[in-house]
C-alpha cells in the first residue's frame, strides 16, 4: 500500500492494488473525483475508461469469467449506478464476481450542494441494486470502508460467487487520510462448501446400480469437465451439456448434446450439475403455446447438485422446481470429485456394450453436423454454420478463446472445445449489450499472452453497447469481432412467427418491429469511426475465408482489435 497517502481516495486506491485488483474500469462523473486523481496518479490498478456504466461492468464481467478474479468498477452516484443495473442484473444471475464501488454523497446534508448533491444521493444509495448483487454497504468512516471492501472481496468471491456494491462518501474520498497507517488488506481465499460425505456416498450408490446414467452440465464451473470425466468413463454416461459454457468436451464419445430428447427419455438417473434451471433442463417448452413437456420419465430420479439453493430470494426464484429431484448443496467440483473416489469399485469394462453405442452416436451426430456445415457453404446470405466453420478454420491452430457468441449453437457442434477456457459462455440474464464489453474484459485478461480472444457478436446485442468499440481502440485491447449480422432481432422474430402460427395468422408482417433494415446498419463504418479497423459488410462465402485470415493475422501479430462484419440469414 501507499505510504504517502493523503487523502481517503490514497487509501482506497491502495487497498485495491493489495487485494490485487489490476484493473478498475470506469466512466467518469463528479462524485468519483477524488477516487479518479488518486487511481491515475497510482501504478496499480490501471484504469480501463468507458462511455457508459454497464460496458464498464462488462468488461468486469468477461474478466471475471476469463480469469476467476475480480475487477473493480466505478460508477457515479445514482444515474451512473441505474445505467450499471443491466450489467449487474447479467453478473449476478451469470455469478461473475466483481467489486462496485459507487461515488455518493456527501451524505453529511451540509455539505451538499443545492439541488444536484440532493437528488443524487440516495438512503442508502445500493438499494437500487440490493436485490442483484449478492452485498452492499455504505461505510461511514475510512476504517469502516477498509473493512467493507475486505469483506465485499470475500463474499465477491464465495460461491456462489457475484458482484458486491460499496458507496464511498465523496466526503471521505476528499477528505484527509489524517496521517492514519490502516493495514492493507489480507488476502482473500474463500473456503468452498462440500456436500456432507454421506449424501455422496448415496448418490454413489443410485450411480452404480444405474445402467443408462444421464449427467447433465450448463454453467461454467471451472475443472468440472476434468473431475466428470472419470465419473462418465467408469459409469458410461451420456453426458448433455446446455451450452452454459464449457463443460464437457465436444469431441469426447460421452458427449450427447445433440440428442437431449433420446439422452434423457432413456436415462434410469439424471445427475446434472449446476444447470441454470432444473425444469429447463429436463422438459421441452412449446414456444407457442408456452406448454412444456417432460423429457425424463416420471420414475426416474434426477439429482442436482450445486449451490443455486442459496440464490433464492423475495426479489427473484431464478429456476422452477422440479418435484421429487432430489437437490444436493455443495461445490460442484469438490462433488464430482468425492464420487470418482466413491466409484472406483466399478469395473472398467461394466458397460461397455453401452459405451461403444454412445460412441457411435456421439461420431454419427458430429458428422451429421459437419455434412450440414457443408451443405450450406455456398448460401448467400451466409449461413450462420458456414460462419462458424470459418472462424474455426481461422483461428484453431493457435491459443484461441470464444468469449461471446452462440451462432445458433454451430461453434459447439463443429469446434473442438475440450477445456473450461475455450467457451466463456453466455449473459447469465439475457440482457442485450453483454456480449463486446464481456469480450474485452477477456481479451484484457490474456492482453499479455498468445491466446486469440474472439468475439462472434450479434448486431442487435452490439447496438447497446456500440461505444464498446471505442474503449477497444482507446486501450489497444486485442480481440477479434465477427458480426453475425442478420440485421434482425431473431428472437424476437421467431417469437412473432410462432405467435402467427399459432393465431393462425400470416406471418407476412412478423419483421415489423423487428427487422434492423431501412437503413441497415454498417458495422464496419461504425468500428472506423471509433477508431477499429474494420472489414464489411461480407455476403460472399468466398471472402468470408479471406478477411478472417487477415483480420486473425493483425489481432495476433499487431495486437490490436478488428472486426469482420458478416451478412448472415435470419433463419435456418
Amino acid at each position: 500500500m501507499a505510504t504517502d497517502a493523503q487523502f481517503g481516495s490514497d487509501l482506497v486506491v491502495g487497498w485495491l492494488a493489495d487485494a490485487g485488483i489490476d484493473h478498475v474500469a470506469l466512466n467518469p462523473g463528479a462524485t468519483l473525483r477524488g477516487l479518479h486523481d488518486s487511481l491515475v496518479r497510482a501504478d496499480r490498478p490501471r484504469p480501463i475508461v468507458t462511455l457508459h456504466e454497464e460496458i464498464a461492468v462488462g468488461i468486469a464481467h468477461g474478466y471475471a469469467k476469463a480469469t476467476g478474479r475480480p475487477m473493480a468498477v466505478f460508477v457515479h452516484n445514482l444515474v451512473g449506478l441505474q445505467h450499471a443495473s443491466m450489467a449487474l442484473f447479467n453478473a449476478w444471475v451469470d455469478r461473475a464476481p466483481m467489486l462496485v464501488l459507487g461515488g455518493s454523497g456527501p451524505r453529511a446534508e451540509d455539505n451538499r450542494r443545492p439541488w444536484l448533491d440532493w437528488i443524487h444521493s440516495g438512503h442508502p444509495q445500493g438499494t437500487l441494486v440490493r436485490d442483484i448483487v449478492k452485498w452492499d454497504a455504505e461505510p461511514a468512516t475510512l476504517a469502516g470502508l477498509r473493512e467493507a471492501l475486505h469483506r465485499g472481496l470475500r463474499f465477491a468471491r464465495t460461491e456462489p460467487s457475484g458482484p458486491v456494491y460499496v458507496s464511498v462518501d465523496t466526503d471521505l474520498q476528499e477528505g484527509p487520510a489524517g496521517g492514519r497507517s490502516l493495514p492493507p488488506l489480507p488476502a482473500v481465499e474463500p473456503a468452498r462448501l462440500t456436500a456432507p460425505d454421506d449424501v455422496a456416498a448415496e448418490v454413489a450408490d443410485v450411480l452404480r446400480q444405474a445402467r443408462r446414467p444421464a449427467v447433465v452440465v450448463d454453467m461454467p464451473v471451472r475443472g468440472l469437465a476434468a473431475s466428470l470425466l472419470p465419473v462418465v468413463e467408469r459409469l458410461a454416461a451420456a453426458v448433455v451439456d446446455l451450452g452454459g459454457g464449457c463443460n464437457y468436451p465436444t469431441t469426447h464419445w460421452a458427449d450427447q448434446s445433440h440428442d437431449r430428447r433420446r439422452t434423457l427419455a432413456e436415462a434410469d438417473v439424471v445427475l446434472a450439475f449446476e444447470v441454470r434451471d432444473l425444469g429447463w433442463a429436463t422438459t421441452e417448452t412449446d414456444t407457442g403455446s408456452r406448454a412444456t413437456t417432460a423429457l425424463v420419465p416420471p420414475d426416474v430420479p434426477v439429482i442436482a447438485v450445486g449451490m443455486s439453493e442459496l440464490r433464492h430470494s423475495g426479489f427473484l426464484v431464478p429456476e422452477s422446481s422440479v418435484e421429487g429431484a432430489r437437490y444436493v448443496l455443495g461445490d460442484a467440483v469438490l462433488f464430482a470429485d468425492a464420487l470418482s473416489e466413491l466409484l472406483v469399485d466399478v469395473p472398467d469394462d461394466r458397460s461397455t456394450d453401452r459405451r461403444t453405442a454412445l460412441a457411435a452416436r456421439h461420431t454419427e451426430g458430429r458428422e451429421a453436423d459437419a455434412k450440414k456445415a457443408r451443405g450450406v457453404a455456398d448460401h448467400s446470405p451466409i449461413h450462420p454454420a458456414h460462419l462458424a466453420n470459418a472462424v474455426w478454420d481461422a483461428v484453431h491452430d493457435a491459443p484461441w478463446q470464444l468469449a461471446n457468441g452462440h451462432l445458433d449453437g454451430w461453434p459447439r457442434r463443429l469446434w473442438d472445445i475440450t477445456a473450461d477456457e475455450h467457451f466463456l459462455g453466455r449473459s447469465g440474464g439475457h440482457g442485450l449489450g453483454y456480449g463486446l464489453p464481456a469480450s474485452l474484459g477477456a481479451a484484457l485478461a490474456h492482453r499479455d499472452d498468445d491466446v486469440l480472444v474472439v468475439d462472434i457478436q450479434a448486431d442487435g446485442d452490439l447496438m447497446y453497447t456500440s461505444s464498446s468499440l471505442w474503449t477497444a481502440a482507446h486501450h489497444q485491447i486485442p480481440v477479434l469481432v465477427v458480426m453475425h449480422n442478420n440485421r434482425t432481432y431473431g428472437k424476437d422474430e421467431l417469437h412473432q412467427r410462432e405467435m402467427a402460427a399459432h393465431r393462425e395468422r400470416s406471418d407476412d408482417v412478423v419483421g415489423v418491429g423487428i427487422h434492423l433494415d431501412h437503413p441497415a446498419i454498417d458495422f464496419a463504418a461504425l468500428a472506423k469511426a471509433q477508431g477499429v479497423e474494420g472489414i464489411g459488410p461480407i455476403d460472399d462465402h468466398l471472402a468470408v475465408a479471406e478477411a478472417l485470415a487477415e483480420a486473425v493475422r493483425i489481432v495476433r501479430e499487431e495486437r490490436r482489435p478488428f472486426l469482420v462484419d458478416v451478412i448472415c440469414a435470419s433463419k435456418d
